[in-house]
């Protein structure tokens, strides 16, 4: 990972204003084990020079410390630094820098950067670096950023991996290569191939999905095993996108248009009455799912809402009419089908003026009080392409 390993050295050299060397012949005279260590700059210490060769039980740092690795506890007042495995709970004000594996608990203040597999827990105030793979649970205050990931990443901005399986959770957007799991995000989730469960407040992008997509405004995937649940949901290869044109008692011509897939698509709907009556145009939206009950046949189960208009905005007046519609389609052609079915329409106006003006003289009244609610049962027929 290019990115991980550019920020991993801007970061190490940021810090460090001294470099640290050591023979081969030094390390392994000097170090393997120590029981504790006390630092206040590297090598201002009581490993001094070494202290990059050695592994400690314990560690102190009260500034900057660079040691070889820890088994057990290492608290730091500003930056740990190792340059071998960690083992058990790493704590600092500022900073954590393991080379080698990790296992346990981290905290940083500002940024854990692990460059080995790491197993356990972080926490950082700003971000999480992960150079490999990663067993664990994250949490940091702008970003997590690991390679493949298995476990739980929790971020105020974002989390970026190259494979993640868990739960992905953040702010305003997760990215990933190939996930499994949940992806939960205030703005948008990217993957490549993914299994489970996408939830954002704007947009999912994906190529393969397995599962479930919801996003406040829109979808878009190149396949879907599934359902994708949004205003809009585009699926370029297996997806359903429809125009038709139908009439019925409320609106003598109506142009539709479906998107999304079979099991779940939502309808955008432009609806007109010509003619005497002044409420004669309206805009309409709406969800629906398709299923076949035999070849050739299909049934439409559909709920809409509509604005109904007077003439083009000259005053506004609130006119919702929500009607529950059930169509009979039967496919003539690959790309043409004839639909029929009935309605059950509640319409609620200012006035039971209005009301009657708009609904069909069958219409009965349920309501009236401050605005008048009257329900009637309809019937609408139309083709589609």
């Amino acid at each position: 990972m290019k990115l991980v390993n550019t920020l991993s050295v801007t970061f190490i050299l940021t810090i460090l204003t001294t470099s640290y060397s050591y023979s081969q012949e030094e390390k392994e005279e000097e170090q393997k084990r120590r029981p504790f260590q006390v630092t206040f700059v590297t090598p201002l210490g009581t490993n001094g020079a070494s202290s990059p060769g050695i592994l400690n039980e314990f560690s102190f740092n009260v500034l900057v410390g660079v040691n070889g690795g820890v088994e057990g506890f290492e608290l730091g007042g500003l930056i740990n630094i190792d340059n071998g495995p960690v083992e058990g709970a790493q704590i600092s004000g500022f900073g954590n820098i393991v080379t080698g594996p990790f296992e346990g608990f981290q905290m940083g203040g500002f940024a854990n950067i692990n460059s080995g597999y790491t197993d356990g827990f972080q926490a950082a105030g700003f971000i999480n670096i992960i150079d490999d793979d990663a067993d664990a649970f994250q949490i940091a205050g702008f970003g997590n950023i690991t390679g493949n990931f298995e476990g739980m990443q929790l971020s105020g901005f974002g989390n970026f991996s190259e494979k993640a399986e868990g739960f992905q959770g953040a702010g305003f957007m997760n990215i990933t290569g190939k996930a499994e799991g949940a992806q939960i995000a205030g703005f948008m989730n990217v993957a490549d191939e993914f299994e489970g469960f996408q939830g954002a407040g704007f947009m999912n992008i994906a190529d393969r999905v397995e599962g479930v997509q919801l996003a406040g405004f829109i979808n878009i995937c190149d396949s879907i095993d599934g359902i994708p649940i949004a205003p809009i949901s585009i699926v370029k290869k297996n997806g359903y996108r429809r125009f038709e044109f139908w009439s019925n008692e409320t609106f003598y011509l109506n142009t539709s248009f479906r998107i999304g897939v079979p099991e779940f698509y939502t309808i955008f709907t432009v609806g007109y009455k010509p003619g005497y009556s002044e409420f004669n145009w309206g805009l309409g939206v709406g969800a629906g799912t398709s299923f076949a009950i035999a070849e050739n046949h299909s049934v439409d189960i559909e709920g809409h809402t509509y604005h109904i208009n007077s003439r083009f905005w000259r005053k506004w007046e609130y006119n919702q009419l929500n009607q529950v519609k059930i169509n009979f389609n039967y496919q003539i052609a690959e790309h043409f089908s004839l639909f029929a079915g009935p309605t059950f329409n509640i319409l609620i106006s200012e006035s039971d003026g209005y009301a009657q003006q708009i609904a069909p003289v069958w219409s009965f009244r349920i309501a009236e009080r401050r605005n008048s609610v009257r329900g009637w049962f309809g019937f609408n027929l139309g083709f589609r392409f």
